[in-house]
Parts: C-alpha cells; sequence; structure tokens
C-alpha cells in the first residue's frame, strides 16, 4: 500500500488488478477460497467484510471492486463474511465510482518523535493533524479507463478531490473487520484496536462515465491516479508505506464489467 506509482503497478499487476491499498496493510488476502455468502442480491457493491459501499460513498451507480475486496480469504478473518460479484458490472449508459475501496486513513495528530522526524527531512506541515495535511496536499483525482491488454486508453475523467471526498472512520469502512492495533515505543504510538477504527479515513466517491458511445461490451480497467501537491505522511510511522509522494501516482485499478 501506499508506494510511488512503478510499485502500485507492480504489486498491483501481480494480484490481477484486483488489490485494494487499504487492505494491503495488514489486511490483505488471498486469491482464493470458497464463496460462503451471498450478502444482496441487488446493484450495490458489498465488501467480503458486509461493508455496502453504496452506503457508506452516499452513491447510486455501481462502485467497482477487486476480488480481494469481492470474494473472502480462505479461512475469512469474519465468521460469516459476505461477497459481491466480480467483476462488477457497469451498465450501458450508466456512471459508476471507479477504486471503491481506495482510502486512505491517518492519525489524528503527528506524535512528538514523529514530527520531529519530518520536520528534520524539511517535511512541509500543512496541519498538526495528518488528516488535515492529506487533504490539503490532494490537487487532482484522475481516472483513466483501459483496454484490458493495457493497449489502449478508451475514456479519461478528472476531478477536483477538495469537492469530491467523503471523511468517514476506520470501522465505518472495515465494518465488522477488527481493526489492528498499532504499537511502536519508538516513535510514541501506542494505538488500541479500538482507538485505530476511530481514526479519519478519506475516499473519493467520484462519479466517472458513462462510457463513451460505442464502446463494445466486455472487461476493461479503471485506473485511479492521485496527485498530491507535496510530499504527505499519515502521522502513523516512518515507513515508505506511511507515505505519499508529491506528484501523480497511480494508485489503484480494478476490472470490471461494461454491460450490452
Amino acid at each position: 500500500m501506499r508506494k510511488a506509482a512503478l510499485v502500485v503497478f507492480v504489486v498491483l499487476f501481480a494480484s490481477s488488478f484486483t488489490v485494494s491499498p487499504v487492505l494491503a496493510k495488514g489486511h490483505q488476502g488471498k486469491d482464493e477460497g470458497q464463496v460462503t455468502k451471498v450478502a444482496k442480491e441487488s446493484a450495490e457493491t458489498v465488501t467480503w467484510w458486509c461493508t455496502n459501499l453504496n452506503d457508506l460513498w452516499h452513491v447510486e451507480v455501481p462502485v467497482i471492486i477487486g476480488r480481494f475486496d469481492a470474494e473472502p480469504p480462505d479461512p475469512s478473518p469474519s465468521p460469516d463474511p459476505c461477497t459481491n460479484p466480480c467483476p462488477v458490472v457497469v451498465p450501458s449508459g450508466s456512471g459508476f465510482m471507479p477504486g471503491g475501496s481506495f482510502s486512505w486513513f491517518t492519525n489524528k495528530t503527528y506524535p512528538p518523535v514523529v514530527r520531529e522526524a519530518l520536520a528534520a527531512q524539511g517535511y512541509a506541515f500543512h496541519s498538526q493533524s495528518p488528516a488535515e495535511d492529506f487533504k490539503s496536499k490532494m490537487v487532482q483525482l484522475r481516472v483513466e479507463i483501459w483496454t484490458p491488454d493495457f493497449s489502449a486508453v478508451v475514456a479519461e475523467y478528472t476531478f477536483d478531490p477538495q469537492r469530491n471526498f467523503r471523511l468517514v472512520r476506520v470501522r465505518e469502512f472495515f465494518g465488522k473487520l477488527p481493526s489492528d492495533p498499532i504499537v511502536d515505543a519508538a516513535l510514541g504510538i501506542d494505538l488500541s484496536a479500538d482507538a485505530m477504527g476511530r481514526l479519519p479515513l478519506f475516499g473519493f466517491p467520484v462519479i466517472a462515465g458513462p462510457l463513451p458511445a460505442g464502446t463494445p461490451p466486455g472487461i476493461y480497467l479503471a485506473a485511479v491516479f492521485w496527485t498530491l501537491s507535496d510530499l504527505h505522511n499519515d502521522g502513523l510511522g516512518l515507513e515508505d508505506f506511511n507515505f505519499l509522494p508529491a506528484g501523480e501516482i497511480l494508485y489503484g485499478f480494478n476490472r470490471f464489467m461494461a454491460g450490452p
């Protein structure tokens, strides 16, 4: 999770285009297992940990997710997991939300040791709040729709993340899937599972589409790019995955089915 574009691309490619950046941080599921329960017979998108993404992001169009978000791992951390048809189907003429599980969560504040280490590196603080720092540095969200062989871009959409974000709590996103505690005595971080669940989490429920007239039905890839004005740290550590670089990064991409 949270790497420069090339690293993200390699990880996602190796995972059949379906890894959620959020799940990749300590919650990544395996690409295997049997479906144990169908969550809903509807057009809504539900993760295997039973979060209804249409409800969470307040959208009424198909929400695209990958297989690692749609089908539970085996064994499942949840005793009663849900599942969702995958790839998600986008009917002809419909809008859609790409990257339904692509999100970013932060600490509520920069611990003193983390703040001092960042300051020593010349880090540009926009706020004492990592959440506000992230929001202020997000300057563009761009979506490209690719053919499955990566040979062509069939559509492109650009959005202002300052006008297209939704702030929730980590526990709202992960639902009944427990959060892991984060403890790092050297950095002065001691967050219980309950405290982790209360951390702020950003999603970007942008509505892309419809696909251009004449786009043939079939499998496509929805790629989501984030552009930041400066380096950002989530306040939860000093490892590579705690940072987002300045500039544009490919945050992730998922397959979907364009219907007739």
